[in-house]
């Protein structure tokens, strides 16, 4: 009895090697790609985890916000990469900075960041926008229009200029406070 249920067992184990389908490559997917070295200091830190880029956009009258489309209070900030004594952010490389779409705070609708204050004394109808130091124009951080365009780095160094400001949407602004948050990367090439 042993010995007829090992040869069904294994009549059953052959017979399933015999119904396997047969396949046909039908093509090839091929990664390529570079790793390299340059790792720049961003705003003279190692960019070890996060760099944070903080900016205070100071205290604004709501006047200044009295109808939707107004801006106020352009505040400078930067972004730079390496320094004269940064030899690992290498000549000649480029560099992007690159304000990830996915950052919760961006509104999808504008391109610009929705206020995320969560005490009672929230702003209404007040979002804030990056604008392109070099042309001014406010950046479109989902799509990414405006942002700048690749930069060479040269004396081991890249600077990247920017303005942060509050600007009324929908109507003008309730008084209250303000908070919003992008996240960035530096994409080298």
């Amino acid at each position: 009895m042993k010995r007829n249920t090992l040869l069904i067992t294994l009549a059953c184990v052959m017979g399933g090697f015999a119904t396997v389908p047969a396949f046909a490559i039908d093509g090839n997917i091929n990664f390529v790609g570079e790793v390299i070295a340059t790792t720049c200091l961003i705003n003279g830190q190692t960019p070890n985890g996060a760099v944070d880029v903080n900016v205070d956009l100071k205290t604004v009258q709501v006047s200044a916000l009295n109808a939707a489309g107004a801006t106020a209070n352009a505040t400078p900030f930067k972004i730079t990469l390496g320094g004269a004594t940064d030899t690992n952010c290498t000549n000649g490389k480029i560099a992007q900075v690159y304000f990830e779409p996915t950052s919760p705070a961006i509104d999808q609708g504008t391109g610009w960041l929705k206020n995320t204050d969560v005490s009672v004394n929230r702003a209404q109808n007040v979002q804030v926008q990056i604008l392109n130091g070099e042309t001014n124009n406010p950046i479109n951080l989902w799509t990414g229009a405006n942002n700048y365009a690749s930069k060479t780095i040269a004396n081991n160094t890249a600077v990247y200029s920017y303005y942060g400001q509050y600007i009324a949407v929908g109507g003008p602004a309730e008084a209250g406070r303000v908070a919003s948050t992008v996240k960035y990367s530096i994409v080298y090439q």
